[in-house]
């Protein structure tokens, strides 16, 4: 993933031809969040608690595209999980909120030649931004070469596959075969000592869905 950030990984899976995350699953939006947010945490700009984030440090370079989330986290105390949840997903701001963290990531890949811009909607005022083949090709076989084969792996990779495995994305590019052993690759890693922040991420991610799924009972 040298060419690709972790967020924009999982962002080029996530929309596929579509090329947005408008009338996407809840999961695939809450994941693109859990991405930002692994990201951030694994650049060392931000700390994750068990329900809360809050910033630490700077937010670098290489993690320009996610300014639209770590400028939501930057308010000087940490924030509640639920309540980011809410402000993306399901507040009257979610959509610009999501549409600026989309936008911020679509744009970075259509600079780096992995996306081209389109126009969609009703009227065509939506903006979508549709993977390259080339892109959503090498985050697949970077996928198999770190996580189905035996050997070292990253931490952008272990949270990958949590991401896609969360965000129902893994059946679109992977075989039943090859999803169970991902999925078991990923399971006999979070029990080894040095495996133990796939185990948190793992964490991280599942109850950012539960919450999710809580919300959805209240807002519906």
């Amino acid at each position: 993933m040298k060419d690709m950030t972790l967020t924009q990984s999982y962002f080029v899976c996530a929309v596929g031809r579509r090329g947005q995350l408008s009338g996407l699953s809840v999961e695939r939006q809450v994941c693109l969040l859990g991405a930002g947010l692994l990201e951030l945490a694994l650049a060392g700009c931000i700390t994750l608690g068990k329900n809360t984030a809050a910033v630490c440090a700077p937010l670098p370079a290489g993690c320009a595209c996610l300014h639209p989330l770590y400028s939501d986290l930057d308010c000087g105390k940490p924030v509640k999980i639920e309540k980011l949840l809410e402000e993306y997903t399901y507040s009257l701001s979610s959509d610009r909120r999501l549409n600026a963290l989309a936008g911020a990531v679509g744009n970075a890949l259509v600079s780096a030649g992995l996306a081209k811009e389109a126009r969609g909607g009703l009227f065509g005022g939506k903006t979508r931004y549709i993977p390259q083949d080339e892109a959503i090709n090498r985050v697949v076989d970077m996928m198999r070469a770190e996580l189905l084969e035996e050997g070292e792996y990253s931490d952008e990779a272990a949270a990958l596959g949590v991401l896609l495995d969360k965000g129902n994305c893994m059946k679109e590019y992977f075989s039943k075969f090859e999803q169970r052993q991902l999925r078991g690759r990923l399971r006999t890693l979070s029990q080894t000592e040095a495996g133990r922040r796939v185990q948190q991420m793992m964490d991280y991610v599942y109850n950012m869905i539960a919450v999710s799924t809580a919300l959805i009972a209240v807002y519906h």
